[in-house]
């Protein structure tokens, strides 16, 4: 029993929409299990043309534009390695300390892009997200705050970190996640970390004693922030327990079967208890299917 018998106990109405921002290759795999009842929007300006798709369960809609705080132009700055590529200028100085970053993130070209807020979109085109993802290479920020609106309805936001302040201007993790603490997310997990390996002229690129460590410093990767549970229960008070059901499957997505199934239990006597009852039911028979689950979720 897996998420084939979990999807029929949601219900016909249940929709949890999920905002991918700089979704290069369309959404994670995690989300395959689900994506009969997902309503994914997708923003990633390299895809050109105009937006296009559907709005609603099952449906994706792709916006070829690129997010930020405020709608107009900003310079793209094209790296070597073009998924290095930002809208911030990369730091030189901090890159050439790294092996292979100085010239990974050497600046061949830039360009005019236009950058809208996503506040505005949704509103004009009635986007509710329930997840937000945000991948932009040093300017996650820049779109949060362009989305404060939008983030009254989300319940588990990933955001791409940095450890270290690659780009000019970059905020690092730890202003990130005051940001979003101030805004009632809760830092659950950092996954994908990344480190970058320090140039020297000994070509050293493993421990040469203590090799139970790794080379490197740790870099960035992705921080998995959620709602404070007692915010998911008193949005569910006005719902219909949706909220809840809504955060559930979004933590089961990334891993957190424990956390869902604990948000399900705090949850049961804001819904139809044949619903909770169903959906109890279909998440108890997971069980043995819940560790495949988990393995969606990539490992540093």
């Amino acid at each position: 029993m897996g998420a084939q018998q979990l999807i029929p106990a949601l219900g016909e109405d249940f929709v949890l929409t999920v905002v991918d921002v700089g979704s290069a290759g369309g959404l994670h795999k995690r989300w395959k299990p689900f994506e009969s009842v997902l309503a994914a929007v997708l923003f990633e300006p390299r895809e050109g043309g105009s937006a296009s798709g559907s709005l609603g369960r099952g449906q994706t809609r792709t916006y070829p534009v690129a997010l930020g705080d405020r709608a107009g132009e900003v310079n793209l700055y094209i790296t070597q390695l073009a998924n290095m590529s930002s809208f911030l200028e990369p730091d030189a100085d901090v890159f050439r300390r790294y092996r292979k970053k100085g010239a990974d993130a050497h600046v061949v070209a830039t360009e005019k892009v236009p950058v809208e807020r996503l506040d505005t979109l949704a509103e004009a085109d009635g986007i509710h997200p329930d997840v937000l993802k945000v991948d932009t290479q040093g300017s996650e920020l820049l779109v949060l705050k362009g989305a404060e609106q939008s983030l009254a309805s989300v319940l588990v936001a990933e955001i791409e970190v940095s450890f270290l302040r690659r780009y000019v201007g970059q905020p690092v993790f730890a202003q990130i996640e005051a940001w979003m603490n101030d805004r009632g997310f809760e830092l659950i997990e950092l996954h994908k970390l990344k480190r970058y390996r320090a140039a020297n002229r000994l070509g050293i690129r493993q421990p040469v004693l203590g090799g139970a460590q790794r080379s490197g410093r740790v870099a960035y990767g992705d921080a998995i922030f959620m709602r404070s549970p007692d915010a998911i229960l008193a949005a569910a008070k006005t719902d219909g327990g949706a909220s809840v059901l809504k955060a559930m499957v979004a933590l089961l997505a990334y891993g957190k079967a424990d956390h869902a199934a604990a948000l399900l239990d705090a949850g049961k006597d804001l819904m139809a208890s044949e619903r909770h009852e169903a959906v109890r039911k279909a998440l108890g028979g997971m069980k043995r299917i819940l560790p495949p689950l988990s393995s969606l979720l990539p490992r540093g």
